[in-house]
């Protein structure tokens, strides 16, 4: 929880949908259930599978519970029964019938011999697990009961919460209700506090039992059980104050879950929208937040004074904020419908954002991504905003663009935003295009501003009053993206036609095309200076283009849906993000510079082992000679060695060489052979060498070579090969002997004919 990195993910291939998952209380194990009734017990920690099973139920599992010993599971299923499991042995121990309503809540006792539970009939029991019967039924809420917690001094004490809005204190002994205290909230959980005074958060008594609630409104809030008072309320961050107006169920920021994390004096929730918040037990400030789930990405926008954040624009009505470093994040609310694209002033502390909500909100970044506030809502156009942009050298204004064609320039009574954004005015509208504005971006002076359109043109205007300067024509499909370069008085647009433009700014002619892209492309931004220029696409690719020559340099692939979001960063323009269609946020790092050097490197070590190796072999010392060049995967060095060997020395010489060598360099050498067999120039040495490492080897030792396979494949069929060709040689050296002793036979009987 400290780097935000995911150290195991649970998941089986064809696995169906899960159902409800439990943690055994020694944190060694997994239980989960899915909607094919299994139940599966994980070793997260070496994400298998220990054990399996099916349950017995006739529904799928909602809720689930574990013993303080971890021998004991309860399951809570739709078909209105329980069941308690014995997870050693596989089975269950207990059915407990008697509800009529789907279980929403089961408990253990920490006496062990008791276990409690709620369903859907609004009722809560008390089961005796001896005799598995029902000891107690108890009534009193009137709307779904979400959660039971057990007074951890007093027992007997037990509090419910539900979505009637009120917690009601038990004795489950004496089978009554002791209190009832009206929350004016759907609770979804409750955490009970450690007995001690905490001023911070309003405990001043440490014999009463204080209680934690989370539900709609998105809050916890402090609740003292003895004089039923609200004690303390979680402050909401600003940009969430008008969120919390909607306490519904399903707004965005109501609390779905929560637990207490003891080991780091935390509570841990979960909201509708799958974000998880860690607070602090004893100040309940939020310390850390992970963003579940981002849908469709937009936008991407780095900010911060070092470009250490990271904003993102998605299928959501909040601005999702990341930490870079630590993977932090934090929600901003205040749109009330999808955020579709963003802007960042130039050093990086504001933060600009356009919704579908027609309004356009300016975000001021404080100490950290949890201290940022809304400055102002623009407000004024008449469909949804689908472009904005800051002015660059200063704070002093700010463009939207909309989808009802208009461009309208925003500015304060001072030339920076943030000093009395209650006074901020739109100056200047115009009816700029026909169609969707796409994108807006400003001149590196602040003096011109261009923007993209469906209407397949792009157009620049004067900064200070929005009158048209000039007309960017040449696509035949709407233009998605148009920046200015900032080196040279040009721009260049993006189209849905899958090519980009490069545009004279003082002609507005068209200068360059750049072609490659197979599909239509969506974004762009420069690079190196303005060197070089990105761009993304629909099919997620990421091309990277040298302006000078129009070439493709490289085409990155890490996206499998379509790239919207495409962000360099400005200081250093040494790091890139993207973002696409399936929620995938990719950081690309220019690792240039690094390869140049890493290359330089290698070069220098190979000519320094090139000048060692010709030393060794001109001081005839034939082991450290053929150990660096195998070792340098050098082949023809390698076969100079052998030749010379074998030319100098004899074949016992190449034998003791070879066997002074290591089996991952046998593993290299018998590759080299592999190689050399295909020639029948050098297929004797292959052999021989071959034959050797046969001779000082083992099979066992000789089967644990990492390319062993390939290798035998290798020199299987020309070894056969020459195999053949040998055994015809030898068959037609016959024919030499015979004749030669046919030769020797005429000369002894020569001299008999004679006389």
């Amino acid at each position: 929880m400290d780097t935000g990195l995911v150290v195991s993910t649970i998941e089986e291939d064809d696995d169906p949908a899960v159902t409800c998952f439990c943690v055994t209380p020694d944190d060694e194990s997994l239980v989960v259930a899915s909607e094919n009734r299994l139940l599966k017990l994980w070793d997260w920690k070496n994400n298998t599978v220990t054990r399996s099973w099916k349950s017995i139920h006739d529904g799928p599992i909602l809720e689930m519970t574990i013993e303080q010993t971890s021998t004991l599971l309860a399951s809570g299923s739709s078909d209105k029964s329980i069941k308690i499991w014995d997870i050693d042995r596989k089975y269950w121990t207990h059915n407990l019938k008697g509800h009529t309503g789907v279980i929403t809540a089961v408990k253990f006792h920490p006496e062990g011999v008791w276990l409690l539970s709620a369903a859907l009939d609004l009722h809560i029991r008390v089961w005796n697990l001896q005799n598995s019967e029902c000891l107690a039924c108890l009534e009193g809420h009137f709307s779904a009961i979400t959660d039971i917690l057990i007074d951890p001094l007093h027992t007997d004490v037990v509090i419910s919460s539900g979505r009637d809005k009120v917690l009601l204190v038990w004795d489950i002994k004496q089978k009554e209700k002791l209190n009832t205290i009206p929350v004016y909230e759907a609770v979804e959980s409750i955490i009970p506090l450690e007995r001690c005074v905490n001023s911070e958060i309003g405990v001043k008594s440490k014999d009463d039992l204080h209680v934690v609630t989370a539900g709609s409104k998105g809050a916890l809030r402090v609740w003292n059980c003895a004089t039923r008072l609200c004690v303390h309320t979680q402050k909401l961050p600003e940009s969430l104050t008008d969120a919390a107006a909607d306490d519904s169920e399903t707004a965005l920021h109501s609390i779905t879950q929560a637990f207490a994390v003891k080991s780091r004096n935390q509570i841990c929730t979960s909201n509708h929208e799958h974000n998880i918040q860690f607070y602090s037990s004893e100040t309940l400030h939020l310390e850390k937040q992970y963003i579940g789930n981002n849908e469709e990405i937009m936008d991407v926008q780095l900010f911060g004074s070092n470009e250490e954040y990271l904003a993102l624009a998605t299928n959501s009505v909040t601005v999702k904020v990341y930490s870079l470093a630590d993977f932090d994040s934090d929600c901003l609310y205040g749109h009330t419908d999808l955020v579709t694209t963003l802007s960042v002033s130039t050093d990086g502390h504001l933060l600009l954002s356009g919704s579908k909500d027609n309004t356009a909100i300016l975000w001021s970044l404080g100490e950290n991504i949890h201290d940022m506030h809304k400055i102002y809502r623009a407000t004024g156009h008449a469909q949804s905003v689908s472009s904005v942009c800051l002015t660059r050298l200063s704070c002093s204004a700010m463009l939207t663009g909309s989808v009802d064609n208009t461009l309208k320039l925003w500015k304060g009574p001072t030339d920076d935003l943030t000093d009395s954004p209650e006074q901020i005015y739109c100056t200047q509208t115009v009816l700029a295009h026909d169609r969707d504005i796409n994108s807006i971006d400003m001149s590196p002076n602040d003096r011109l501003v261009l923007t993209g359109s469906r209407d397949k043109t792009a157009k620049i205007w004067r900064a200070d009053d929005l009158s048209l300067v000039g007309i960017l024509k040449g696509h035949t499909r709407g233009i998605w993206k148009a920046k200015f370069s900032p080196v040279d008085q040009c721009a260049i647009t993006a189209s849905a036609d899958g090519t980009l433009k490069m545009f004279d700014i003082s002609s507005f002619t068209c200068i360059k095309t750049f072609e490659g892209h197979e599909s239509p492309v969506l974004n762009v931004c420069f690079v190196t200076r303005g060197m070089q220029f990105v761009s993304s696409d629909d099919d997620g690719l990421v091309r990277l283009w040298n302006i000078k020559d129009t070439e493709l340099v490289k085409t990155f692939e890490g996206h499998s849906e379509r790239c919207w979001a495409l962000t360099v960063c400005k200081h250093t323009q040494n790091r890139m993000v993207s973002g696409c269609a399936n929620a995938t946020i990719v950081v690309w790092k220019d690792v240039t510079e690094t390869n140049i050097i890493k290359n330089r490197e290698i070069q220098e070590k190979s000519l320094l082992n090139q000048q060692e190796l010709s030393n060794l072999m001109h001081e005839k010392r034939f082991h450290e000679a053929l150990s660096l060049a195998l070792t340098m995967e050098k082949p023809f060095h390698t076969l100079t060695i052998v030749k010379e060997i074998l030319s100098e020395e004899t074949e016992d010489v190449l034998l003791e060489t070879v066997s002074k060598l290591d089996l991952t360099q046998i593993d290299v050498l018998l590759r080299f052979c592999v190689e050399w067999n295909t020639n029948s120039k050098t297929c004797h040495e292959a052999q021989l060498l071959l034959s050797q490492v046969l001779q000082i080897h083992s099979l066992e030792e000789l089967l644990q070579l990492a390319n062993i396979s390939s290798t035998v494949e290798g020199l299987l069929p020309y070894t056969e090969r020459h195999y053949q060709r040998m055994s015809k040689l030898v068959q037609q050296t016959q024919f030499i002997d015979y004749t030669f002793q046919c030769m020797r036979l005429g000369e002894k009987t020569s001299p008999n004919s004679t006389a």
